[in-house]
């Protein structure tokens, strides 16, 4: 039975129970399979409570709550027992927490990662750092937050999104982030934990990441540009792939585009891996020898996150010239701790094919207009690919009247349809 025609079905039974026993009280209530939440948790949600007598539609109400959640596939609330007190059986199904969405935090600067996580769960009893997309409990998380800043007299404006995955942030995330006042890094004090003669080598890097951090946007969510991203890379490009940052102070300070925030930090390094292997599974897409020739990394080399990076750009690149425009690469560290070696084995998320819906050049003259349509070989329905525009561009200027323009182009892409309107806007060259 499909699971709203299901939930259609309990709750209808449990409001002909509550009907008929609205006369009685709960004696107790038995929480069946809630882990990982508390029974105690379970029931703040739900609404029900020992000694609470039994309306007509209390026990709808209380499946109704746990299931607008999103945290629940199923629930189920029954009544036992004799007698003016009853029993309440709470039978649940809980989505695992692995199959939720990450709540990320992107520049709540006043709390610590304790506070978010004390405050959002003693007004969100539910809250385990995860989120359902389609229930109430992003809303409710955002709620929490508001009264968490209320409470500071923190005058800023909140807002959340769901964040589709990167190749650099491979999750689907929760985002919660202050679009006033604007936040940024003004200055970044870092030190370093490093094996014995490592400093010389790394020290440049920290100064200069440091350097570069500040006056940037504060971000130390799960999607978008965070301190990790920026502070991190002098490790992990010279083996330092568990590199992290420990013992995070953070003060805040008014200033004129809104508050400037000192991050003092320390990366601890722990120790340099080397790679034991970096292999792809050939794709009709990216071949075996395709990797061969762009791989940047190889067995016996020092684990480089850049090169790592440089290695999937190149395999993007193969897909998005062929349409797949939501085309990500994902290479999770695979660590050996005892011998510190790192494995590496790239997988594609093509996504779906892109193609072409409209192209519209712009500003150009008959003449003009006559040699781009001679020339231009992309049509719509075609897969899109943006390597051709680029190559359009830079080969076709050797057309006598094209020769005389410079251009430059947007494409517009729909992930609901996989359609690309594309726009070149040709300007007269300076002459």
């Amino acid at each position: 039975m499909p699971l709203r025609r299901a939930l259609a079905a309990i709750l209808f039974f449990a409001a002909i129970v509550a009907t008929a026993h609205a006369q009685y009280s709960i004696a107790n209530v038995l929480v069946e399979n809630g882990a990982p939440y508390t029974d105690a948790e379970v029931l703040t949600v739900s609404g029900l409570a020992p000694g609470q007598l039994l309306a007509q539609d209390s026990l709808a109400n209380a499946a109704q709550h746990l299931i607008d959640t999103g945290l629940f596939a199923d629930t189920q609330v029954s009544l036992s027992g004799q007698g003016k007190t009853r029993t309440v059986h709470v039978a649940l199904k809980p989505i695992p927490l692995d199959q939720l969405l990450p709540v990320s935090f992107e520049n709540l600067v006043w709390f610590t990662p304790e506070e978010l996580t004390q405050g959002i769960h003693s007004r969100v009893p539910l809250y385990r750092g995860f989120a359902a997309e389609a229930g109430n409990t992003p809303d409710a998380i955002q709620s929490a937050l508001r009264q968490m800043l209320t409470e500071k007299s923190i005058d800023a404006k909140l807002s959340y999104q769901v964040v589709a995955p990167t190749a650099q942030h491979p999750a689907r995330v929760v985002d919660y982030h202050i679009n006033r006042p604007f936040i940024r890094l003004a200055d970044v004090h870092l030190s370093f934990s490093a094996p014995p003669g490592a400093a010389a080598q790394l020290t440049p890097g920290f100064q200069a990441a440091a350097n570069k951090a500040t006056r940037l946007p504060f971000n130390e969510g799960l999607t978008g540009l965070t301190i990790d991203d920026l502070l991190l890379p002098p490790a992990r490009n010279f083996g330092y792939v568990t590199a992290h940052l420990d013992n995070i102070q953070r003060t805040s300070a008014p200033s004129a585009t809104g508050l400037a925030v000192t991050y003092t930090t320390r990366v601890v390094t722990g120790d340099a891996y080397k790679v034991s292997s970096f292999t792809w599974q050939p794709t009709p897409i990216y071949t075996e020898a395709d990797f061969k020739r762009d791989a940047k990394l190889h067995p016996g080399d020092l684990a480089n996150v850049y090169a790592l990076n440089q290695t999937d750009a190149l395999i993007v690149a193969a897909y998005l010239a062929q349409g797949y425009m939501d085309a990500i690469v994902l290479a999770p560290p695979m660590l050996d701790d005892t011998t510190h070696t790192v494995a590496y084995a790239p997988k594609v998320i093509p996504g779906e094919t892109y193609h072409l819906k409209t192209v519209t050049p712009l500003n150009l003259s008959p003449e003009a207009q006559k040699e781009f349509d001679a020339n231009w070989r992309m049509k719509p329905g075609d897969p899109y690919s943006a390597a051709y525009v680029e190559s359009f561009i830079q080969t076709n200027t050797a057309t006598p009247h094209l020769a005389t323009y410079t251009a430059a182009y947007q494409a517009s892409a729909d992930p609901q349809t996989h359609q690309v309107d594309l726009t070149i806007k040709f300007l007269p060259s300076a002459r």
